[in-house]
């Protein structure tokens, strides 16, 4: 089994009272006030079982778990190249444990491990976390099976966090949960980095043309996901419940693949190669200088935000 972080265990608490901390048992950990227990298997402290969900958030887990198998190809090259380094350097250089609320596979949590803190990296799917250890070998990082919207985490104990992708799978009051305890678990004036999906001008034309998925729906990547997308005056809204938001731009604001693939139906197969590749080498640099500007908010997929956690 790998190891665990000890410091990093006593930085968990009961998610039923979200006060009591909890202690070594046969196994795992037990809260000694409710007498809950929590295994830790396979190095996965486990907090979340099934009968937790509802049966929509279960089969929607069991959507991600399948999707751990192919998910990072989506990913590799150009949109890693774009949104890694973007998620991450809004962070800055903290000092103590950074959580990663929703870490998937961990593409973007092995980018944490390089800023030289430990890491709890939390998802629902135990597929997604299985993968995330292992790419994430030998670093100090704790993976935890557990609901966002009841963080098994101590009150104040992260110097940093970041989100990606997963404020806009959320529903209406989900979402203000989720970012209640995103905020409950951040030390005062701690960074997150937060993303969302961008209702940019692609998908407002798209809506103006009878697309009714365009703005929100329930279908995406093939699977029963909930999605909505946010203009700017919506996410920033959301977020000032709990935070003071620093910056808000677009994201992946250049469609490398769309384009690649585009020019690849026309029948020019080197054509795309040659595009795909010269955007992995130096148009990713061009999509980074472009969140500096205002056209970012209006084609960025997604929104990406810098705020810190605000004063008691």
């Amino acid at each position: 089994m790998p190891a665990v972080d000890q410091a990093l265990l006593d930085l968990l608490c009961c998610p039923r009272d979200q006060g009591s901390p909890l202690t070594p048992a046969e196994g795992g950990l037990t809260c000694p006030d409710c007498g809950a227990t929590y295994p830790i298997v396979d190095g996965i402290v486990v907090f979340l079982t099934a009968q937790q969900l509802s049966e929509q958030d279960e089969k929607e887990r069991q959507f991600r778990s399948q999707e751990s198998d192919w998910y990072d190809d989506m990913y590799v090259g150009y949109t890693d190249l774009v949104e890694v380094p973007s998620v991450v350097r809004r962070l800055g250089r903290p000092f103590g444990p950074i959580l990663d609320a929703g870490c998937g596979t961990g593409r973007i949590t092995e980018a944490l491990v390089a800023l030289g803190q430990p890491v709890i990296a939390v998802d629902y799917s135990e597929a997604c976390l299985r993968r995330m250890l292992a790419r994430t070998a030998g670093a100090r990082v704790l993976a935890v099976q557990a609901d966002l919207r009841a963080l098994p985490i101590r009150a104040g104990v992260m110097a940093a966090a970041i989100s990606i992708e997963v404020h806009p799978h959320l529903r209406d009051g989900d979402r203000q949960r989720y970012l209640a305890e995103l905020a409950r678990v951040m030390a005062p004036v701690a960074p997150l980095s937060i993303s969302t999906l961008n209702y940019n001008l692609v998908f407002r034309a798209w809506q103006a043309m009878g697309n009714k998925g365009a703005r929100q729906g329930e279908h995406v990547l093939g699977n029963d996901y909930h999605y909505r997308r946010f203009d700017r005056s919506e996410f920033a809204r959301e977020l000032s419940a709990h935070f003071d938001v620093e910056e808000l731009t677009g994201i992946r604001n250049i469609p490398a693949r769309s384009l690649a693939g585009a020019v690849g139906k026309v029948g020019w197969r080197q054509g795309s190669d040659r595009l795909m590749g010269l955007m992995n080498t130096r148009g990713y640099k061009v999509d980074h200088l472009l969140e500096h500007t205002a056209v970012a908010g209006m084609v960025g997929f997604f929104w990406l935000a810098k705020a810190v956690k605000r004063r008691s």
